[in-house]
């Protein structure tokens, strides 16, 4: 317990380690998830390495609601940066070695209900609900939406395309636009630049935010029961859209070829999660005037 070590607060070594990770070529995917937690990490701890705690960290996984998936990442993230901070003399020891470790069970799939997409896109921002909207109703991934402009949207041909400089896979692919989507989308008819506007850190910050809103409190004038906010799940958008679509077609090719995927994983992740009826209900989330009001409509798609 004796060892010298140096001070520097956690901020400054995530920095440190960012840098570092960038200039030995790591994968700008990787790059982009480990600054996106780890920025995160810093804002939250603000003091030196070396005096951040086991108990602390644990609070802290303990507090944000992470899916069992989401909490296991951001405990690898944390220990990853505390080995760093031992191996620079930033901390003696690493505190993340003893914080909880959560088996994460082989095929969970979390996905969103009807009444739960309805309510979050009820509340979503006008900046963020097109972001919602495609990933719910085309199952885009997040980083892929994040680099997506309005010229890849065609309103009129009702596809998306997803080309090599969007695609996580480096594969060109093209999604159908379904009646919901089109829905959603129509009000944002000749927007120009990227869809998203904000930056990769500033993209997770909505859904959140969004989640929390729809926390609905008891009216009991207008006969309306409390219901508690919806929580948000990850990369639950694209596991819904996935699952329902599959549901809806039956076709494993199909849906995977919209995912930029293979058959072998849309049936080993994606089958028999949900009904028809289910799906019919998922795709029949659509705005009503006034613009912030939703129904979960009944028909056709």
């Amino acid at each position: 317990r004796n060892k010298q070590t140096t001070a520097k607060p956690v901020a400054e070594v995530v920095a440190e380690l960012l840098a570092l990770k960038q200039a030995r070529g790591a994968a700008p995917s990787y790059l982009e998830d480990l600054r996106h937690r780890l920025k995160r990490v810093g804002a939250a701890f603000c003091k030196d390495a070396c005096n951040v705690t086991t108990a602390e960290i644990q609070a802290w996984l303990d507090a944000q609601g992470f899916s069992r998936q989401g909490y296991s990442d951001y405990r690898n993230r944390l220990h990853l940066l505390f080995n760093f901070a031992v191996a620079r003399g930033y901390a003696i020891d690493n505190p993340v070695a003893g914080v909880e470790k959560i088996k994460v069970r082989g095929g969970e799939t979390e996905i969103f209900t009807p009444e739960q997409i309805a309510r979050l896109l009820a509340n979503a921002s006008p900046e963020f609900l097109p972001a919602l909207a495609i990933g719910a109703f085309a199952g885009v991934r997040s980083a892929e939406i994040e680099r997506l402009e309005w010229s890849d949207i065609d309103l009129a041909g009702r596809y998306v395309t997803v080309g090599v400089n969007r695609s996580k896979t480096a594969g060109r692919r093209i999604v159908p636009i379904c009646d919901a989507l089109q829905a959603w989308l129509l009000p944002y008819a000749g927007r120009q630049g990227r869809i998203w506007p904000g930056t990769h850190d500033a993209f997770y910050d909505p859904q959140q935010e969004t989640a929390a809103a729809t926390e609905v409190k008891a009216d009991p004038e207008k006969n309306v029961k409390a219901q508690k906010p919806v929580a948000w799940k990850s990369n639950a958008l694209r596991h819904s859209y996935a699952s329902y679509r599959f549901a809806q077609t039956g076709d494993a090719g199909r849906v995977a070829g919209e995912l930029g995927n293979s058959a072998a994983v849309v049936h080993k992740h994606y089958r028999e999660l949900v009904k028809p009826a289910d799906a019919e209900r998922w795709f029949a989330v659509k705005p009503e005037a006034p613009a912030n009001l939703i129904t979960l409509q009944k028909g056709a798609l």
